[in-house]
């Protein structure tokens, strides 16, 4: 019983951002986008990819965080993060260039047009208080956040605290983080 609860405590704490903190709950106090979650595992669709706090990279004279995605397939991708001006900001490889991921400033309804070589992106802040019901958790209180792309919609829901939780496209859960 007591490995039981040793690992169960241990499994949880590895997506904690605070000591303690489990994956279904926030902080009142904290980021939508903390950068410094060490790893979580997200289903998306019918697979799903570790996301590694892996530290800082300098990139065309700026620091960002990276984060390493290895997915189920074996395949690995990275994504680098920045805050500056009450923005968090994303460096698109792809293009060299950088993107806004999120702006502290938001208001519901307002949005914001993201452009690179690849894709052009429109997001609308829909909620802060959105609820979101994943096969793990039940959540409250999340940022919703629509991302319309050229051939589909999402709603990425972001919990104080924790970040990104799960995504959702035309109403059905389509991705979520989950205990390893």
């Amino acid at each position: 019983m007591k490995y039981l609860l040793f690992l169960l405590f241990l499994t949880t704490s590895l997506f904690a951002q605070k000591e303690g903190q489990n994956f279904c709950k926030g902080t009142t106090d904290g980021s939508y986008f903390p950068l410094d979650i060490q790893k979580k595992k997200i289903v998306w669709y019918n697979t799903y990819y570790y996301e590694t706090l892996e530290g800082d990279k300098m990139l065309k004279g700026k620091t960002y965080v990276a984060f390493k995605q290895q997915w189920q397939d074996g395949s690995n991708s990275m994504i680098y993060f920045r805050e500056a001006n009450g923005k968090v900001l994303q460096y698109e490889e792809c293009c060299s260039a950088e993107t806004i991921r999120w702006k502290q400033s938001l208001k519901k309804g307002e949005n914001w047009q993201n452009e690179d070589k690849t894709n052009t992106v429109i997001y609308t802040l829909l909620s802060e208080d959105a609820v979101l019901k994943t096969p793990y958790c039940h959540y409250t209180g999340l940022m919703a956040l629509q991302a319309q792309y050229a051939k589909s919609t999402y709603v990425f829901y972001y919990l104080r605290g924790l970040g990104y939780v799960g995504a959702t496209k035309d109403g059905k859960v389509i991705s979520f983080i989950v205990l390893q």
